[in-house]
């Protein structure tokens, strides 16, 4: 998880090592990326950087799998949805969105 200071994993849901919830300042220290690494998880938006731009660090590291992008409660979740995909495509990310609320 990127810049989800307070997310924690289900307890038992997996095991020590493959769950990690960092800022967005630590992600340099997390390259190389592992190839195991399933799944990033990150807000749409918060005060110090967005979605869009976690995909192009994602994609500028070869990463070429899930983005689970938790967003609040959208006015049109389409709109949104369409315009993550369309730059996760070019990069060869897969988009997730999944509203609070």
């Amino acid at each position: 998880m990127i810049g989800i200071p307070e997310a924690r994993a289900a307890e038992g849901s997996l095991r020590p090592g493959e769950f990690a919830s960092i800022p967005l300042d630590a992600f340099e220290a997390q390259l190389p990326l592992p190839p195991s690494l399933e799944l990033v998880v990150t807000p749409l938006f918060c005060k110090t950087f967005d979605a869009l731009e976690i995909i192009e660090k994602l994609g500028a590291q070869d990463y070429r799998k899930t983005l689970r992008v938790v967003a609040p409660k959208l006015p049109n979740r389409q709109i949104v949805l369409r315009e993550l995909r369309s730059h996760a495509a070019r990069q060869g990310i897969t988009i997730e969105l999944v509203e609070e609320g």
